[in-house]
């Protein structure tokens, strides 16, 4: 870890921190084809074999969880994480329901006699893949359901990765058990991702699925995109912090590890104004280092995407934020909110030096289902309008048709689609003497 100048920054270093780990899935999509084919052909078959050669047969019996299964979990989750999962779902239930759509748009009448609006319709069928793997994470089945269930999805499905004993985690089901999710599966990657999009006895098909996982998860996720929707692509975790002379650097410095811990792959950038503060950062990492389970990892990713880069002023900084598109971005200055109208692009941003990234990770209320790999220049977090759509509705009185009847026609003319012209001509046959 060393600290340069960001306008000293080397083109194929630039394109290393911008880029971070994005990158190509088609080495893996032949194999991810042939699972998700698999699948669609041989349903809940292909999905019980795997699981059971993996776990044994008498580890993994069913692949939906029972409800002896949901009981017996809360004997291994303690009354404090409890107390946290309920906050956890006040805070986020609260800021999500105030992100509800009217349920009516705005009735526009473009001419005399015609009404245009838009009716907001939640998705009626719709699938959650929740991770495994590294970590453990209720915190994500929280995020991903509680706006489906504000939104009004009829069917929630979730899916989940078991772990070495055949099972999902405890506090995963007893998380989803606490918002009274009832469809819950354990079957996890590729096959997961494939079940949801062409359904199989046991699980149902769905409309839109959510979540994030590894490559294969990533890749199956493009695949279903040639029938049905998804939230967004997701990759790796990353961390962008803006930081000037006044913030403090073990603050920076543990929220950068916060967001490297997560895998070897995720992104750790700090760009500052002050050197000193820059140098100091880089002094509490290699302190903060030494009391982390997962500091192996968390160097890696320092090492692989990390940038600690000092800047002559905020307009530079402010550009190369808006380029990277970070997933987090958490300002650290002085005027903290004015900043944030510079930012055109970024997931979910943390304003001062009280605001950490773990606060919306798990209990801001704020969702933590963000664009990664600079798709914030696109896409928006997770939340309730994800889960839903907007049906576009108009109505046209007779003489509201007839205003509009020569701009129908000669434009029909004009793409040689007589049946058009037709469409509102007939209705004005043997009739224009009533109007």
């Amino acid at each position: 870890m060393k600290v340069i100048k960001l306008k000293d920054l080397s083109k194929q270093d630039y394109l290393r921190i911008i880029n971070r780990s994005a990158g190509s899935n088609e080495s893996i999509m032949p194999s991810v084809r042939k699972i998700m084919d698999d699948v669609k052909n041989n349903g809940d078959k292909t999905i019980l074999e795997k699981y059971q050669s993996r776990y044994g047969a008498d580890n993994y019996k069913t692949i939906q969880v029972t409800k002896e299964e949901i009981k017996a979990a809360y004997k291994y989750v303690n009354i404090q994480t409890i107390k946290a999962l309920k906050q956890m779902i006040k805070n986020i239930t609260l800021v999500q329901i105030s992100q509800l759509p009217s349920k009516k748009d705005a009735v526009v009448r473009s001419e005399k006699g015609i009404r245009v609006w838009r009716e907001w319709r939640p998705i009626q069928k719709v699938g959650l893949y929740i991770p495994g793997g590294k970590a453990i994470y209720p915190s994500s089945v929280l995020m991903s359901a509680i706006p489906a269930q504000i939104a009004g999805c009829k069917e929630i499905i979730m899916c989940s990765p078991p772990g070495s004993d055949g099972q999902i985690p405890a506090v995963t089901l007893v998380a989803a058990d606490m918002i009274r999710l009832k469809k819950i599966y354990k079957v996890g990657g590729a096959e997961a991702i494939a079940a949801m999009t062409y359904g199989t006895k046991i699980i149902s098909n769905v409309y839109k699925i959510f979540g994030a996982g590894n490559s294969y998860v990533t890749a199956a996720k493009m695949l279903a995109l040639e029938k049905i929707s998804i939230d967004m692509p997701a990759g790796p975790s990353e961390v962008f912090i803006i930081a000037d002379e006044t913030a403090n650097p073990s603050f920076i410095a543990a929220d950068l590890l916060a967001d490297g811990e997560h895998g070897e792959d995720s992104a750790c950038v700090l760009l500052t104004t002050s050197e000193k503060i820059a140098r100091l950062t880089i002094i509490e990492i290699e302190k903060q280092l030494k009391s982390l389970e997962t500091q192996n990892r968390t160097r890696e990713s320092l090492r692989k995407y990390g940038l600690f880069a000092v800047a002559d002023n905020m307009d530079e900084i402010t550009r190369f934020t808006n380029e990277y598109a970070p997933e987090h971005l958490e300002i650290m200055i002085k005027d903290s909110e004015r900043l944030v109208k510079e930012i055109t692009d970024a997931g979910s941003v943390f304003l001062g030096n009280w605001t950490s990234k773990s606060s919306g990770d798990y209990a801001t209320g704020a969702n933590h289902v963000l664009p990664t790999g600079g798709m914030a220049k696109m896409y928006s977090p997770l939340g309730v309008d994800s889960y839903g759509k907007w049906m576009q509705v108009q109505e046209c009185t007779e003489q509201g048709l007839k205003n509009i009847k020569d701009t129908i026609e000669t434009i029909a003319i004009v793409e040689k689609l007589p049946a058009h012209k037709q469409s509102v001509s007939i209705r004005f046959i043997n009739n224009e003497k009533n109007l």
